[in-house]
């Protein structure tokens, strides 16, 4: 068996044991002997957008295929369901700037989920111009969902749940007016549908690539690894946000 092919094995093999141990993603579809094209559903709160709306979607496909300079080059991955994210575009979601060839398969897939969340997003060179105005209009709002993928990482180790959000209805089911109306958004970005995601976390910024993650209070006065570049961010400690 070539070096490619263990590579491979290897990748397929620690993936599996990575959804088994996520029950929020899962390997929908392997191809190849060892494999090398993968279709992945995330069940991550994310969104998207609808003509001049923003929704709350809790499901949504991934493709990865591993190309054949792969890992020398970076897997291709892209969404086969419609993501409104600053690093997502149609035909590609941007994880190859800090590509090492020493990640394994099951470490990229947990990125791009952190990605769905709103856990990670870079606004300094997006894919889609218009989600990066968003993020940086709507901050408060981030993340969209606390899900933990790091599971070796226990400092960011996600708080309960919040509560699903109003996601809209179809429209000869139209939905109960809400208690409270949310908060408006800024000018010059979609509304987001649905009530406000409380958060008690911090936002931080990695000094090298500009990524910026929020993480939870309690992980204040610690360190983590940037999922993108590997550099390592001081979380100051403060008050949290609201």
């Amino acid at each position: 068996m070539t070096v490619r092919l263990r590579r491979l094995q290897a990748d397929y093999e620690k993936l599996r044991e990575f959804v088994r141990r996520q029950p929020r993603v899962r390997l929908v579809h392997a191809e190849g002997d060892p494999p090398e094209r993968y279709k992945l559903e995330y069940q991550i709160r994310c969104l998207r957008q609808v003509d001049d709306q923003l929704q709350y979607v809790d499901s949504n496909l991934v493709e990865i295929m591993l190309p054949r300079s792969y890992p020398r080059m970076p897997p291709q991955c892209r969404m086969l369901t419609p993501v409104f994210h600053p690093n997502i575009a149609p035909h590609a979601i941007c994880i190859g700037d800090h590509w090492s060839a020493g990640e394994p398969l099951w470490s990229m897939v947990a990125r791009i989920g952190e990605m769905l969340a709103y856990q990670s997003y870079n606004t300094k060179s997006p894919l889609n111009g218009e989600a990066a105005r968003w993020v940086e209009q709507n901050v408060e709002r981030l993340p969209l969902d606390r899900i933990n993928l790091a599971i070796d990482d226990p400092i960011v180790a996600a708080p309960p749940p919040a509560p699903p959000v109003a996601r809209v209805p179809p429209v000869v089911q139209p939905a109960a007016p809400p208690a409270a109306a949310p908060p408006a958004s800024q000018p010059g970005a979609p509304p987001l549908v649905g009530a406000r995601v409380p958060a008690t976390t911090v936002t931080v910024e990695c000094p090298s690539c500009k990524a910026g993650y929020r993480v939870p209070e309690q992980a204040a006065g610690k360190r983590i690894r940037c999922k993108h570049c590997q550099a390592v961010i001081d979380i100051p400690r403060g008050p949290a946000e609201p």
